[in-house]
């Protein structure tokens, strides 16, 4: 039980924080609009806590998995049953309006990254250092003359700041040579290393050839800490990289070469936060940055029911200089919030799998008494 909790109670509270983000935008931004706000829930279901402000319903509610802003006249139906178009209704804003309200949302979670991120770098965070610890035989780092206890401070004349670093690097030499700018003894050395194409992961997970050279991490971390400035730098770029990578992910999921196996969904996070709280405060606000970058990429992706979705409708409005018809946009967001539906079994049933609960279901359904 008490594991359940250390795992459950920070899921939570990150998911709340970022869910109340994400819809935090979007209200900010109705009222930069002039759009009134019916209602602002976080979560879905039944309410556990609400009160009305002097126009608005703030709501928390049972189910911690998403959340929402109800602008006022967001649809023609309340127009229509209401039977005249207020000057506050959503659909009453400008389009360049309707498109700041659109996007907020997932511009908050990327600048609620980027603060988390900074303050990351600025307090500092544990690192495995880029030292040599040891080789694996048969591999050219062996006999490359790279020694144990190495410290590779350049790769390729790039910076290498950790062994994260030093690893993403090799990866992405595609098999080229690798010449390492090490500090040994106080002295600084070029050793030329050329790579051996094996059978391993790429960075999405994928089996595939990469690029091999057999060197082992030591065991010594370091704090890896910035100043402001260098954090403001760093954390803009770590960002970018990771939205990048993010979206090629997902690509990849929709061409077929990463499998959707792959996909973790609410148990996965949860082990994961788990995880995250047990390193401590650093490696959950570090977590808890790259979940909203994630909530951010997925929101923007232009499927009916999501931000991007919405957002998708709106350019299409601009180019034709007219709305699609309600029913149209209706259609197509049923069967993007069933597409959604359809993804979310899918992830909890990798969830179970990969917990082993698919198995002990089996067991007990099909091979009891």
């Amino acid at each position: 039980m008490i594991e359940f909790l250390i795992h459950a109670i920070p899921t939570v509270l990150i998911l709340g924080a970022l869910i109340f983000v994400h819809e935090l935008g979007h209200f900010l931004a109705c009222r930069f609009a002039g759009v009134g706000v019916e209602k602002f829930s976080i979560g879905f279901g039944p309410e556990l806590l609400a009160w009305r402000g002097k126009e608005t319903r703030y709501a928390v509610s049972l189910i911690p998995l998403g959340g929402f802003v109800k602008p006022k006249g967001e649809t023609y139906e309340e127009i229509k049953e209401r039977g005249s178009l207020d000057p506050r209704d959503f659909l009453a804003a400008s389009r360049w309006n309707r498109f700041l309200i659109l996007v907020a949302g997932v511009a908050m979670n990327f600048v609620f990254a980027y603060v988390l991120f900074v303050s990351v770098m600025m307090v500092g965070r544990p690192v495995l250092s880029p030292k040599i610890g040891g080789f694996v035989e048969g591999y050219p780092a062996e006999t490359s003359g790279l020694q144990i206890g190495d410290q590779v401070s350049h790769l390729n004349g790039i910076p290498v700041m950790n062994w994260q670093d030093l690893t993403f690097q090799i990866l992405r030499s595609d098999g080229g040579p690798l010449n390492f700018l090490v500090t040994r003894n106080g002295e600084s050395h070029i050793v030329r290393v050329i790579p051996e194409m094996k059978e391993g992961h790429d960075i999405f997970g994928k089996l595939t050839r990469v690029p091999r050279i057999g060197i082992k991490p030591s065991d010594e971390f370091t704090i890896e800490r910035f100043d402001l400035r260098d954090s403001l730098i760093k954390s803009a770029q770590f960002e970018w990289r990771l939205t990048l990578l993010t979206y090629e992910a997902l690509w990849h999921l929709v061409t077929g070469r990463l499998s959707l196996k792959t996909i973790s969904g609410p148990i996965g996070i949860i082990s994961m936060t788990g995880n995250a709280a047990k390193m401590g405060i650093v490696a959950l606000l570090q977590f808890t940055a790259i979940l909203s970058v994630s909530l951010a990429v997925i929101n923007s992706l232009p499927i009916p029911a999501l931000d991007g979705g919405h957002l998708f409708f709106l350019l299409i409005e601009v180019v034709r200089r007219k709305q699609l018809s309600v029913t149209f946009q209706e259609r197509l967001t049923q069967i993007g919030f069933c597409l959604l539906m359809s993804l979310m079994l899918l992830v909890v049933y990798n969830d179970l799998a990969n917990i082993g609960a698919i198995e002990k279901i089996k067991t007990l359904l099909f091979h009891s008494g």
